[in-house]
């Protein structure tokens, strides 16, 4: 099976009138911890939800968005970016929310990080499978096309009145429970633990790192890695690609040319056998050096660094 914009098309068409298929649980996230609420709603609710996001897919479906693997560092806005859902870590945790809701009594609506709406798209006799569609809570004033929903008699319908919940239709990431589309680059970190991810990856690579001896004072290094978001993403980019390190390793004597050449804020040890770490102003230059982000042309020899390193 071939999960793409026409496949979630077909199955929300598929089962437009959800009759119980379609769950809403509502989250709340504090650091990386989870609480949940799992309503009920309305077949009303549930319909007005599949016609909706079958209005945000066909949209998507005809912009003719270019298909990416995840970034750690931002897509495009003509973009949509795909992982599987372990890289982001703790996908099973999120979904199993749905299982094991942790919150008696709903949670206040501007309380709500983000919601998750799980639609069942197996025949009655077929083990289950579900699509999974994310969404941030905007906490909308405003609905130009969508609905509010409230709770009556422990169960939420289509409302006004107080405490209510916008639902737009939009969606910032849907999955089938092994590949994730992302669409809302920000979302996929305020919805799962990418962050604690990331530095995972980050401390994988700079294990490989240690073990070429290219740098010292390393321990310092390495801590002044860990504590910058921006080098952890670009860690996780070098964690995609093992070789590089290998390659930054086995090809150290160019080092120092590259240095002079681009004027990095990198020295040596006499020998030039290691780069000398100094302070965190350096992270930029030598994390970069170790990507091989920058480039001479073969034709005109013109200088350059690779913006995806960046």
């Amino acid at each position: 099976m071939i999960v793409n914009f026409d496949y979630i098309y077909q199955m929300l068409e598929t089962y437009n009138d959800p009759r119980g298929r379609l769950s809403v649980l509502f989250v709340k996230k504090t650091g990386t911890k989870y609480e949940s609420f799992f309503p009920s709603v309305t077949n009303d609710v549930q319909k007005e939800i599949t016609s909706l996001f079958l209005d945000t897919i066909s949209i998507k479906r005809n912009l003719d968005l270019e298909r990416i693997s995840f970034n750690p560092s931002g897509q495009e806005n003509d973009q949509y970016s795909e992982c599987s859902t372990d890289y982001v870590g703790n996908f099973e945790e999120v979904i199993n929310l749905f299982d094991n809701p942790n919150m008696e009594e709903e949670i206040e609506p501007d309380n709500v990080n983000f919601l998750i709406f799980r639609l069942r798209v197996n025949n009655d006799d077929e083990t289950e499978k579900y699509l999974y569609f994310f969404r941030k809570n905007h906490k909308l004033k405003n609905i130009r096309k969508g609905f509010w929903m409230r709770k009556v008699s422990n169960t939420f319908n289509i409302l006004e009145g107080n405490k209510l919940m916008g639902i737009d239709g939009g969606i910032d990431a849907v999955s089938d429970g092994r590949t994730i589309f992302f669409f809302s680059h920000i979302s996929a970190e305020r919805i799962f633990n990418l962050r604690e991810k990331f530095k995972e990856n980050a401390g994988v690579v700079l294990g490989e790192v240690e073990k070429g001896e290219r740098i010292a004072n390393f321990n310092q290094f390495k801590d002044d890695c860990l504590e910058d978001a921006r080098i952890i993403r670009r860690l996780t980019k070098i964690q995609s690609n093992p070789q590089i390190i290998e390659l930054f390793h086995q090809h150290f004597h160019n080092a120092p040319e590259v240095v002079q050449l681009f004027d990095l804020n990198i020295s040596f040890n006499e020998d030039k056998s290691k780069i000398v770490y100094d302070d965190k102003e350096q992270l930029t230059h030598i994390t970069m050096l170790m990507r091989d982000a920058y480039y001479r042309t073969v034709l005109a020899e013109r200088k350059g660094v690779d913006d995806y390193n960046i």
